[in-house]
């Protein structure tokens, strides 16, 4: 796959969280794509995929995720990303509703003429939990 190639399909999927579209989103993962986060482990398929990214839209239905220029060496392709919610409802398990969520991430993907055929995330998912209620730490003595 091209670089060229690569930053269009980047765009598609910038664009479908931006429209805050789920079924965009999954679109632009192969069939059999596989994506990889802290808060799932590796999961396979577009339809699990499509079903992450309707989780996380249910539980933050302003859910905001911005990305800085992607690094391209293809296939491949990474980037830094924030995220931005207000949480509504479940997420992990009770959430205090109305609590702000702010993270920052990264992520890496392999790219084919079929789409995002492998994605991977990193980010503090339990900075997450604690910041919605679902978590909570013990301050250290």
């Amino acid at each position: 796959m091209t670089r060229d190639a690569i930053e269009m399909l980047l765009a598609r999927h910038k664009e479908g969280y931006a429209r805050r579209d789920v079924e965009a989103l999954a679109t632009t993962h192969a069939e059999h794509a596989t994506f990889d986060s802290p808060a799932y482990g590796v999961v396979q398929g577009r339809d699990a995929i499509r079903g992450i990214f309707q989780y996380w839209y249910t539980a933050f239905p302003d859910m905001m995720l911005t990305w800085e220029s992607a690094l391209i060496d293809p296939p491949r392709a990474s980037w830094f990303w924030t995220l931005d919610g207000t949480a509504a409802g479940q997420f992990f398990g009770d959430v205090k509703v109305g609590s702000k969520i702010h993270m920052i991430g990264a992520s890496e993907c392999e790219c084919s003429d079929e789409g995002i055929v492998a994605v991977r995330h990193v980010f503090d998912f339990s900075g997450a939990l604690v910041r919605t209620g679902v978590m909570k730490m013990k301050p250290s003595s």
